[in-house]
């Protein structure tokens, strides 16, 4: 699925509380509002290490939870972590599931790592039950250009202009594919960032997808770049504001 990361590479370095997911509320509200709540079955396209399936596991003892990813070494952290969750080895590009057989799916900061986004939007329609609602979250990168990473590390807006799809994009995908009801809601978390505290962060490549798919010579002039700042600060205060957008993107089958 991924042309971007060898994620079983960096399996073992990926799974940090960075990337920790508290439980999905949109999965709460779906519930809340079906005629048949303790028969919804959960779908994660692009599972990962499994933190999203997991956390909505002690909220949903008993719910059917599966998550799908193409990295073996991503999906043995996953089964560690959650033995009682179903963990597929599988392309988001042509899903092993049987059509009609999910109600509420996500795909959680992945879909990039997807090269045909349509053949992905097409398979999750197929897996999910009429009057299922699929839900897409990730960054929007022509709404955060000023982004720390993009600042300082050459190539990666670029590289995730070309991995991404503007939000009205994916909102046509998803309603070409037959989908109604399509949200997108846009949510601001830019703050101030402390330089050296984010030089640690970045000195860690795998904290980022985008410093594990730049060059590495891109990568090391990066991290120059963010020394020589915070040399220029001396003892004083070094920090900058960095934008930071999510988006999330709401959907359902038609019943």
């Amino acid at each position: 699925m991924s042309t971007r990361i060898d994620y079983d590479r960096i399996a073992h370095l990926y799974d940090d509380s960075r990337r920790d997911h508290p439980l999905d509320e949109r999965l709460v509200a779906f519930v809340a509002a079906s005629p048949w709540p303790s028969a919804v079955r959960v779908l994660d396209v692009g599972c990962g290490t499994g933190k999203q399936l997991a956390s909505n596991r002690v909220a949903f003892p008993r719910m059917v939870l599966v998550g799908v990813d193409v990295s073996a070494q991503m999906l043995r952290v996953a089964q560690a972590r959650a033995p009682d969750v179903t963990w597929i080895r599988g392309d988001g590009q042509s899903l092993p599931l049987a059509p009609a057989s999910f109600d509420y799916v996500t795909n959680q900061f992945s879909y990039p790592h997807v090269p045909d986004k349509r053949r992905l939007v097409h398979e999750i329609f197929r897996v999910m039950r009429p009057g299922g609602r699929f839900v897409l979250v990730n960054i929007d990168p022509w709404a955060m250009p000023d982004w720390a990473i993009y600042r300082y590390f050459a190539g990666t807006r670029a590289l995730d202009e070309r991995d991404f799809m503007p939000p009205p994009a994916l909102v046509s995908l998803l309603r070409d594919a037959g989908f109604t009801n399509v949200c997108l809601e846009s949510t601001d978390r830019s703050s101030e960032h402390d330089l050296r505290e984010f030089l640690s962060s970045v000195s860690q490549r795998h904290s980022a997808s985008q410093l594990m798919a730049i060059p590495d010579d891109d990568y090391e002039a990066g991290l120059a770049t963010v020394r020589e700042a915070i040399a220029r600060a001396g003892s004083g205060a070094a920090s900058i504001r960095s934008q930071f957008v999510v988006i999330a993107i709401t959907a359902d089958k038609p019943a």
